[in-house]
């Protein structure tokens, strides 16, 4: 046991923290000038240039928040249809159409929220068509937006059946209809017991799941690209767009950007131990209680 656990512990290291480990300092010392074709010795000049540029902090908020308000949308999403199923008993229905859900690209969503959302997309013609009175300049703009609802809606869509499949499975393993049927045997109503008794359960038992949809929304890269403005761009779309696809001279900028992303990054994955054992410490607490 203890010679597997420490060939378990070198795969880790050899694979993921001594990669991760290279990759950061070299985006580091690139950004400093001491390595790359453009090295000019030690400097600060493109920290400076970055942070005062009114580029790094605009993007680095309109991450953060898209990433939120995604993750939130489906999570709320999810559990709907947590609650729905098992109100229905429909969830073998449910899992299929979500399990064909999860099975498309993030691109080819993205595209699909395109041709259905902008000004000249098929919602937009559909309603010229339907209404005389309405022109597709006058549909509201969704797409590179400055709200981001584009970038919002494509995540939403590709977040929700993984969010539904993992909440449905922990509803069914977990065992909570049965909590919600003493509720309705103690005067609950069907929905108040599913909301007000299994909801709460399945949070505590899904706060894991909610900071890994945070950190995948937060790296999210094909859909706003597709569907983001230029300015302010997600992080990810600015570190790959100032990489040297435009000018070489905005490199080491991007290497700036690509460390600051690492370190958010970084953050919240050391936020990551407290999360799992907020949520196993709730688990246990609420099978606890059941028990009890």
């Amino acid at each position: 046991m203890r010679a597997e656990r420490i060939a378990g512990m070198a795969l880790l290291v050899l694979l993921v923290l001594l990669p991760a480990v290279w990759m950061v300092g070299y985006a580091g010392f690139y950004s400093v000038g001491l390595l790359g074709l453009l090295r000019t010795g030690l400097t600060a000049s493109w920290w400076w240039q970055a942070c005062s540029g009114g580029v790094l902090l605009p993007s680095l908020l309109l991450s953060m928040t898209t990433a939120v308000i995604t993750t939130a949308l489906c999570l709320v999403t999810g559990m709907l249809l947590c609650v729905a199923a098992d109100h229905w008993r429909v969830e073998r229905g449910v899992g299929v159409m979500l399990t064909l859900g999860a099975a498309l690209p993030v691109s080819a969503v993205a595209f699909v929220v395109l041709q259905l959302c902008s000004r000249g997309g098929l919602l937009a013609r559909g309603l010229a068509v339907w209404w005389p009175d309405f022109q597709p300049g006058d549909f509201p703009v969704l797409v590179n937006d400055v709200w981001s609802v584009g970038i919002v809606l494509a995540g939403w869509l590709t977040g929700v059946p993984l969010t539904g499949l993992f909440l449905l499975s922990v509803w069914r393993s977990a065992g909570l209809r049965r909590y919600v049927e003493l509720a309705e045997r103690l005067g609950a109503g069907a929905w108040r017991a599913r909301v007000c008794v299994g909801v709460p359960m399945l949070w505590r038992r899904s706060r894991l799941l909610a900071f890994l949809l945070l950190v995948w929304n937060f790296s999210a890269w094909e859909a706003p690209l597709l569907l983001g403005r230029q300015s302010p761009r997600l992080m990810s779309v600015l570190i790959q767009q100032s990489s040297g696809q435009y000018s070489l001279q905005d490199r080491p900028l991007s290497f700036v950007y690509a460390t600051v992303y690492f370190a958010v990054l970084a953050c919240l994955l050391l936020w990551l131990p407290r999360v799992h054992a907020g949520a196993s410490g709730g688990g246990k607490a609420a099978d606890g209680g059941g028990a009890v």
